[in-house]
């Protein structure tokens, strides 16, 4: 064993490595909510809770580049109206700018042009140390030194000395892409050999200049790629040690010229993640970098294996020229700490080859789980029915990896396990007047407000038609507590609708409307039900439960349903042989007994009436609403999907709710215990209100499934197949 892994390696861990060929069978073949749990207790065996992150400003010299590689989305020709190429003094002025701004970090990385000389950069890092002397510069990827080298007739080692010192204190992994060559011959044709980038690295440790190593994934290579990239990197860390860290970053495909329409999904990215973290044991730190990936994802992948979260990256353009939007960057340190804190991880903030600015605990493991916790994951396992003791338990005890990981293995005992599903529908908002006023909704205004809305039937049919004419077979139609919609309106909707196109399944109306209809109609709510039926309604949403518990309700929603009526509401639906869904909002305040008592009492009419088809669980989006609450984590979400799929052991169907938690969350939601993605939504607005806005397609959908193994499958309200996309 060499000197670098035996340094590497922490007592107690075993010493046996994985290979190469196991690490392409787990990548390929590996439950992810296991592959997530493995990384994250590598992890935490090296770091504990610790994470780390810099503060840094990103200078681009220039956007002209000869490579013009087909996957960077950055590049220019020297002519193109937007190309630039930054003088010494406007670069100066940057770095001035910066001064006062508590950095760690300045990052130089730019393209190849002619205009830029080594002499340039050389005077560069020297004025960014001469203004910021406690800054570390990390710049020049290995493309660049072997550009400059060859444009000066001097050595690679003559050029790396040469930066080294003028100031360069860590040289980044840019430039890494993929290592196989008939890959990087369709993506980066005119860029250095892989073998030259590892060469150019040796040859910096061996000054002791410190490097990063990158990967990107996700477009043209295969998972054998993968694991031969990270394996190269390994050996040379063994025969080196000059690697800080291991940097994995998903392609994205937009402004790229790749035959590419879509980058790697969120469960792509964790394996990947997870896989670095187990395999590249010699490597102290895996990054993860903010700006390349959504916030909820983020916080899951910082519990399977990654250590590391970047950090602002200000004024970062790279990533944000391919299409990473804006608010998945953080702009301060204190952002980060925040965020960081949420999911109980301890922010470190350090430079890029990590010499801490702040102190920190030392690394620990992850508790074992207690008896109970044991007992209770067991049972669940075993296909028993939990209680609610059992149920709290896995939800407070329970790591949310190996609860996803059950949980996953009930989904595959109960649901067709080769694919997933999904629905082609329209979310219609007839209206956004509501009575009840909640707290946690931004999508409602009161009676006689100016912004007020109310669609006309005709509209209503318009609309519907159109969905049905590209595709949609579920209509729901949503709105409030409206004072100016009686039980005649209603039934004249739905009819007109029928009569216009009778095959839609037009599932609509919370248990809050049909309850208010009921009472401002003077009839039950059987009655009621049986007249909205007649006219043409089909099914109700499990809308307006947030959380079934009276004490949560009053102080989120006093003047909507009770707990007890949306149930009776539900009940009578079932009894009339309706079908209908369940949901819940978490993340109002509620405690873990809270939700649990909302499971429990949706698992009891279950077994009563049989009627629930499906259950969807979202969080509660905070802004824009009139409560001041933190919003829930991508792990919380993960966490209340797995624990759903094991507690409601007589609903058939758990949906990922992509509409609040976004596309690559809910796609690793398929490998913590759900089998459904829910619809495809065209014209959701309620969600949409609180400033959450993602939007898929159906390809965007069918190509989510398949990425996870599945086949993709589109089916009715009531979960009858219509086609299996193979």
């Amino acid at each position: 064993m060499s000197r670098a892994e035996t340094a590497s390696r922490r007592p107690g861990q075993p010493v046996t490595r994985l290979g190469r060929d196991e690490a392409v069978s787990l990548l390929r073949e590996g439950g992810t909510a296991e592959l997530m749990a493995r990384a994250d207790e590598a992890r935490r065996r090296r770091h504990g809770r610790r994470t780390y992150f810099v503060h840094s400003l990103n200078l681009n010299p220039t956007n002209v580049c000869e490579n013009r590689c087909d996957l960077c989305a950055f590049w220019r020709e020297p002519d193109a109206a937007d190309a630039y190429v930054m003088d010494l003094a406007e670069a100066r002025d940057r770095i001035a700018a910066a001064d006062g701004w508590g950095l760690t970090d300045l990052h130089i990385v730019g393209g190849l042009t002619e205009q830029l000389d080594l002499a340039y950069y050389e005077a560069l890092i020297a004025a960014a140390r001469e203004r910021l002397p406690d800054v570390l510069v990390q710049g020049i990827t290995a493309v660049e030194v072997a550009y400059l080298a060859e444009r000066e007739g001097l050595t690679v080692g003559e050029v790396l000395g040469r930066l080294k010192q003028a100031g360069l204190g860590a040289i980044p992994g840019g430039g890494a892409e993929i290592f196989a060559g008939d890959v990087r011959e369709r993506i980066c044709a005119k860029k250095i050999s892989a073998d030259r980038w590892l060469a150019i690295h040796e040859q910096a440790h061996a000054i002791g200049l410190p490097t990063n190593a990158t990967m990107l994934f996700g477009h043209l290579e295969t998972p054998e790629d993968i694991v031969d990239h990270m394996g190269r990197l390994r050996e040379l860390q063994d025969r080196t040690g000059g690697f800080r860290a291991f940097i994995p970053l998903p392609f994205h495909p937009a402004g790229a010229k790749l035959p590419v329409d879509r980058g790697p999904g969120g469960h792509t990215i964790a394996r990947v993640v997870a896989l670095a973290r187990i395999f590249l044991d010699n490597i102290p730190h895996v990054r993860v970098l903010a700006n390349y990936m959504d916030r909820k994802l983020l916080q899951a992948v910082l519990l399977a294996g990654a250590d590391d979260v970047g950090g602002t990256s200000l004024d970062e353009r790279i990533a944000r020229a391919a299409g990473a939007p804006d608010d998945h960057r953080f702009t301060s340190a204190e952002d980060l700490t925040k965020f960081l804190e949420a999911i109980d991880l301890e922010p470190v903030l350090v430079n890029s080859i990590y010499q801490p600015q702040a102190a920190a605990d030392e690394p620990g493991t992850a508790p074992l789980l207690s008896s109970r916790a044991s007992q209770a994951l067991a049972r669940a396992a075993g296909g028993e029915r939990l209680s609610a003791q059992d149920a709290v338990c896995l939800h407070d005890d329970v790591p949310f990896q190996q609860l996803g990981a059950v949980a996953h293995q009930r989904r595959l005992a109960v649901v067709d396990s080769g694919r997933a599903t999904f629905v082609l529908d329209r979310n219609i908002s007839i209206t956004n007047v509501c009575e009840a006023g909640c707290k946690f909704c931004a999508f409602h205004v009161a009676p006689g407000s100016a912004d007020a809305f109310v669609l006309t039937i005709p509209q209503i049919v318009e609309k519907v038609v159109e969905a049905v004419e590209i595709g949609g077979t579920q209509i729901m139609l949503q709105g409030g507590l409206n004072p100016e919609l009686d039980l005649a309106f209603y039934q004249r909707m739905f009819s007109s609708i029928k009569q216009a196109v009778d095959d839609v399944c037009v599932h609509s109306l919370s248990p809050a409307e049909v309850a208010y209809l009921a009472r401002r109609s003077e009839l039950s709510v059987q009655a009621v039900l049986e007249r909205l039926r007649a006219a043409g309604l089909d099914s109700l949403p499990g809308g307006g439960a947030e959380i079934l518990v009276e004490d949560v309700r009053r102080r989120v929603s006093p003047r909507k349903i009770s707990a007890s009526g949306w149930f009776d509401v539900m009940s009578a639906a079932h009894e009339l042989g309706m079908k209908t869904t369940a949901t819940m909002v978490y993340g109002l305040g509620e405690t873990t007994a809270q939700r649990v008592e909302h499971l429990m009492a949706i698992r009891d009419l279950q077994d009563r009436t049989g009627g629930f088809t499906a259950f969807i669980p979202w969080s509660f989006q905070p802004n824009r609403t009139k409560l001041s609450l933190t919003a829930a984590s991508g792990l919380d979400y993960l966490r209340i999907v797995a624990l759903a799929r094991l507690v409601l052991d007589n609903i058939p169907h758990i949906q990922a709710g992509w509409v609040t938690e976004g596309p690559d969350l809910a796609q690793l939601a398929l490998s913590f215990g759900a089998d459904d993605f829910g619809g495809v939504l065209m014209e959701e607005r309620v969600v949409r209100a609180t400033g959450v806005a993602y939007a898929v397609t159906k390809d965007q959908v069918i190509s989510l499934i398949r990425e996870t193994g599945l086949k993709a499958a589109q089916r009715t309200t009531q979960y009858e197949i219509i086609h299996t996309h193979s």
